[in-house]
């Protein structure tokens, strides 16, 4: 009788397509990876790069017909990740406050 496997979870397996670290091409290891968020189909990891220390958000999309994956490299660790989903965006108004702000220390 076959022994029985841990199941993965579908973010697990989809973790298969990403394989090595967009910053210095080193190989991931599968326990770099950490589960943030799930919203339907799609499913939010952050890989920390064992070499480099780089860190990667991938949205992990499953389909019936497939798996895909988009990925962006980022500077935000995975607490930083968790603590800033789900709050309130920054307003343009913000921005152009804060632009204005940069400015006249700039210039003072």
């Amino acid at each position: 009788m076959l022994a029985n496997k841990k199941q993965q979870e579908p973010w697990q397996q989809g973790l298969k397509l990403i394989t090595q670290c967009p910053v210095c091409g080193g190989d991931f290891e599968a326990k770099a990876a950490k589960f943030l968020i799930k919203k339907k189909e799609s499913q939010l990891v952050h890989i920390t790069c064992c070499y480099c220390k780089g860190n990667f958000i991938a949205n992990i999309m499953i389909f019936s017909k497939g798996i895909s994956t988009v990925g962006m490299v980022t500077d935000l660790s995975f607490e930083d990740v968790k603590r800033i989903y789900g709050s309130v965006p920054i307003e343009i108004d913000e921005v152009i406050e804060g632009y204005k702000y940069l400015l006249a220390c700039r210039r003072s």
